[in-house]
């Protein structure tokens, strides 16, 4: 039988081990199956990550018992995040209907609300047996309902009071990536990586991991991050699978060939991916 292990065990076992878990965010029951077959492969844990969007589109208790349904027959630990929310009762909700731990993004705030803010999500979740992600700075880019135009590089002494009295399990501090695909070559703040990774007790989180280098994915690892969050590259090769498919066999009309066909382009993503993390 799998020793049961909670996500932030997961966390803190890779940055020890100097590897990183995959946080993909998934939108059905095809992705979601399709990432657990690629970690399985590798055998590693991997997170499924939902965005508000995504939830709201389903509903927080069919998707949870979905997802926990997968996640009981999985070969390897498989944890339901929530990513980037902004709203703490919806947060609350999540909670309720089996995440095993939730995101509150209010870094577009003043660092005081963002920490009142994150740390009543955090409290909440700490209350039903759940963990809390927080986010300093601002993180460039689109992400569904998360839009930034410019970023702003978290502050090195602001994430050590940030992660404390925000009472959050997991950190994503901003530091230089950013959501959606790069328009431009990143420039990314390893120092900040490195000194968190040395001195702070919480795993680092890694956002805007689409367009990274396997090079930069390894050095951010080995400097100390934990988590690595993949969206972007999730969607592009769903819509890339169905756009092919349907030009090379549309006229069959065999919804599962098309499904089948999505579900092997997002497991080989994944699978490439887990294995860079891996180290």
């Amino acid at each position: 039988m799998m020793k049961k292990i909670t996500v932030v065990d997961a966390l803190k076992e890779a940055r020890e081990n100097a590897y990183g878990v995959g946080a993909f965010n998934i939108l059905d029951y095809t992705t979601a199956s399709a990432v657990i077959a690629a970690a399985e492969i590798h055998k590693k844990p991997v997170i499924l990550q939902t965005s508000v969007g995504t939830v709201k589109y389903y509903g927080a208790k069919r998707l949870g018992s979905m997802i926990n349904t997968l996640k009981c027959d999985a070969k390897v630990p498989v944890f339901l995040h929530l990513d980037h929310c902004r709203s703490v009762e919806f947060a609350k909700e999540c909670v309720d209907a089996g995440w095993d731990s939730i995101m509150i993004d209010a870094s577009a705030s003043p660092l005081e609300e963002n920490i009142q803010m994150t740390r009543e999500a955090a409290d909440y979740a700490h209350s039903r047996g759940v963990f809390a992600e927080g986010e300093l700075g601002v993180i460039e880019g689109v992400e569904e309902e998360i839009s930034a135009e410019t970023g702003k590089l978290a502050d090195y002494e602001d994430c050590f009071k940030f992660v404390e009295e925000s009472h959050i399990d997991f950190f994503a501090p901003a530091i230089g990536t950013a959501h959606g695909v790069y328009k431009k070559a990143p420039k990314l703040k390893f120092d900040l990586v490195e000194a968190l990774g040395k001195e702070m007790d919480q795993p680092i989180v890694c956002h805007g991991g689409t367009g990274l280098s396997d090079e930069t994915f390894r050095r951010l690892i080995t400097l100390g991050i934990a988590k690595v969050n993949v969206s972007t590259a999730l969607k592009h090769a769903y819509m890339d699978a169905a756009k092919a498919y349907l030009e090379e066999d549309g006229e069959s009309y065999a919804p599962m060939k098309l499904i089948e066909r999505q579900w092997q382009e997002v497991r080989d993503m994944a699978k490439r991916l887990i294995a860079v993390f891996a180290n």
